[in-house]
């Protein structure tokens, strides 16, 4: 054992290795930006870039403005080669150089084939197959009518909205940049731009045009609180860092842009200007990417965790927990600096929900595997922060942008109602992860061959479904890039939707094919998803379908060729691998499991938690003991989202009552989160009278996490309600 199995690990370990290491360079500047490019090495920004700029209804640093100007313009927080505050000095100060740079970011395909249709061939390719085009391309009057006629089709709503945005920060990023503050009036007044204090200079400047030539005569009226000494102070620095720039002079631009840092906190009344601690953080919390990036440990260690379930050995459980609580140290970390540079709980978007719930989840998991060293809440636990940290980073949209939260929402028990809501959902998602390794290890156990031919079929099925998707869905003769499903699919997938049902709840007896029941149930799928799906998403679901069921065969067929070869290996069979192996392969390591399972019964009796009845093993008597220790792990989690997403939405109904002025509305949201608790109601009520009771947990914490999927994604974004802001 220990030579084969000894290459096996460092083969492991060299996979891990690979696929943890992050790749990437730095881009090459434009060639506009060299000379900035040379200029910002020579600049320390530490002290300019938390300079407090007012935009979007709330203070931010100008590093913060400048990353967040930059991802909605060019879909990077800098221009290529340049940090972010020295891509915001030479926008402001050097834009027309940019005219003929692709620095407008065109995220979606059937936007750029819309826009470039008309250009010469060498831009439309450049166009289509970068997605970035140039201001002037973009000014283009051709495009700006494109984009008009457009904008009120609703499948190019959201497209539109981000083209818009870029035009926007391309042009008026001047105007967005107000850094200086009101001396008299509430916090949470509007601030001003360098132009307009320019208004406050003594008369003979203002006669003359100003400090220097190309900012305006200062246009408006004087800002009150403002003297004229203080406006020429601040406008003379700012003239200085523009000149320092324009001339490539550090010495000018680094003396300029600390003396605005210092200036400018002078010109705000008491208690209006953020304190520099609170703007420390966000430039850290931004600069380390909102520490999103931990997704890289967490997946380092659910590559280790899941030798640690299928071999039992300790050593990569250990290092699996280690990289466990490293990885929610740094996750901890993030969510406390968002919590401070925001001053309250961070749960207003979906973002911070995400981030917020799957450490609360995490935390769960970790504590349920430190007690019970079950391996499978430690699988579970570090799937969660991976998957959260990969969807708040790369998925969700607005990239996790601190935002203000609206007034009404800033409440206590709304709060509370929140954190419940939200933790219960990742610990729904930790409990299907501990299900999916339940039922795997399920199938396996009853029949191994049988449960990898399930999953050809699975993958099967994907692939068919992927196939029908290019007849379904042809491509738009009036919108080019985009596809329209036939007028006739979703009726006719509707019907054999349920057909398929019928004839699923005629085969679904005992004793029926489990061939039969495995490909009704995958071609139910495969009509639900072409009968309500966009083309999207039925291509997500089928490479779903193929890549879930390609590595559900794979698995068993791996156990498999592990319990075949155990008499030749040598030595004790690997737990899952062992699982279901016949009495000859089995009679070396009989007695070792039986005084495993003894030692283990006695050392951990059955959590209360777990919901034990009289008799509660006698249906699982004939499975192996980790199996049973995996749906007590489950259980576990099962019953506190039970209690969870009750307590949570009662309070969320008591709040609504004196916030609406009703506790139930039938709001899409909330119908869907009852449907969800309704699900987890019948499965802790389901284990009273069924035989298998973990198989059943099992299937209803898959369909409960289902729902809770598509209540969270497909509810927020596609259906209309009062909780459209979360």
């Amino acid at each position: 054992m220990t030579a084969i199995w000894s290459r096996a690990a460092k083969l492991w370990m060299a996979v891990v290795v690979f696929a943890a290491a992050p790749a990437g360079a730095a881009d090459e500047p434009f060639a506009a930006s060299k000379s900035a490019a040379a200029l910002d090495a020579q600049i320390d920004w530490s002290r300019a870039r938390l300079i407090a700029v007012q935009d979007d209804g709330r203070y931010k640093t100008l590093d913060t403005f400048a990353r967040e100007a930059f991802g909605a313009m060019y879909g990077k927080e800098h221009l290529p080669g340049l940090s972010p505050a020295a891509s915001l000095m030479e926008w402001l100060f050097n834009r027309d150089a940019y005219l003929d740079a692709p620095v407008i970011r065109l995220k979606d395909k059937g936007v750029r084939i819309h826009l470039s249709a008309h250009m010469p061939e060498a831009a439309r390719q450049r166009i289509q197959q970068t997605g970035y085009m140039t201001p002037r391309e973009l000014a283009d009057p051709v495009v700006q009518q494109r984009i008009a006629e457009l904008e009120p089709m609703a499948p190019m709503v959201t497209a539109m909205r981000r083209v818009r945005g870029a035009e926007v920060v391309s042009k008026f990023m001047d105007q967005m940049f107000r850094v200086v503050p009101r001396p008299r009036g509430s916090s949470d007044e509007l601030w001003h731009t360098m132009q307009e204090l320019q208004a406050n200079l003594p008369p003979e400047l203002l006669a003359r045009g100003g400090l220097f030539p190309g900012m305006g005569g200062g246009a408006g009226d004087p800002i009150a609180g403002i003297s004229p000494d203080q406006a020429v102070k601040a406008m003379a620095l700012w003239a200085g860092l523009w000149k320092g720039w324009s001339a490539g002079d550090a010495e000018k631009v680094q003396g300029a842009i600390d003396g605005l840092a210092a200036f400018l906190p002078s010109l705000a009344g008491e208690g209006v200007y953020p304190a520099e601690a609170q703007r420390s953080a966000e430039a850290s919390y931004y600069a380390w990417g909102k520490f999103t990036w931990g997704y890289w440990i967490y997946m380092l260690g659910l590559l280790l965790a899941v030798p640690a379930v299928v071999t039992r050995w300790r050593a990569p459980w250990l290092i699996s927990m280690g990289l466990l609580v490293a990885a929610m140290t740094l996750h901890a970390w993030g969510i406390g600096l968002r919590w401070f540079i925001l001053g309250r709980i961070p749960v207003a978007n979906m973002f911070e929900a995400i981030v917020g719930s799957a450490w609360i989840g995490i935390a769960v998991g970790l504590l349920i595997e430190w007690r019970y060293r079950t391996r499978f809440a430690l699988v579970g636990a570090h799937a969660t922060g991976f998957l959260a940290l990969v969807l708040a980073g790369y998925v969700v949209p607005g990239g996790g942008t601190i935002t203000t939260i609206m007034g009404i929402l800033d409440d206590v028990m709304l709060r509370i109602h929140t954190v419940l809501i939200i933790a219960s959902y990742a610990l729904i998602f930790l409990a299907s992860v501990i299900a999916v390794i339940y039922l795997f290890g399920y199938y396996y156990h009853k029949s191994a061959a049988r449960s990898a031919e399930f999953g050809v079929i699975g993958a099967i099925m994907g692939i068919a479904l992927w196939l029908v998707v290019g007849f379904v869905f042809q491509p738009s003769a009036e919108m080019a890039g985009d596809f329209v499903k036939n007028p006739k699919a979703t009726l006719a997938f509707t019907i054999a939707a349920v057909a398929t049902v019928l004839m699923l709840t005629l085969v679904a007896r005992p004793g029926a094919s489990p061939r039969a029941i495995a490909g009704l149930a995958g071609l139910l799928i495969a009509c639900i998803t072409l009968a309500i799906g966009s083309r999207g998403f039925a291509e997500g679901m089928a490479w779903t379908m193929t890549g879930a069921g390609t590595l559900w065969a794979l698995g068993n067929l791996t156990g498999i060729a592990l319990r075949n070869r155990a008499a030749w290996i040598g030595g004790p069979v690997p737990a899952l691998a062992g699982a279901g192996a016949n009495g000859r392969q089995r009679a070396g390591g009989a007695a070792a499991d039986r005084a495993m399972m003894a030692a283990s019964e006695a050392a951990m009796h059955k959590p209360l938690l777990a919901g034990a009845l009289p008799g509660d093993r006698a249906g699982a008597a004939a499975l192996p003991f980790w199996l049973q220790q995996a749906d007590w792990c489950h259980l576990i989690i099962l019953n506190m989202v039970f209690v969870m997403l009750f307590v949570g939405t009662i309070l969320g109904a008591v709040w609504a009552d004196y916030s609406w002025g009703r506790p139930w509305g039938w709001d899409p949201k909330e119908v869907f989160a009852l449907n969800t608790w309704i699900i987890y109601a019948i499965l802790i009520h389901m284990r009273f009278v069924t035989k298998d009771k973990g198989l059943w947990t099992a299937w209803l914490s898959v369909a409960g996490c289902l729902m809770m999927a598509f209540n969270w994604c497909f509810v927020n974004f596609y259906i209309v309600g009062l909780h459209s802001y979360a």
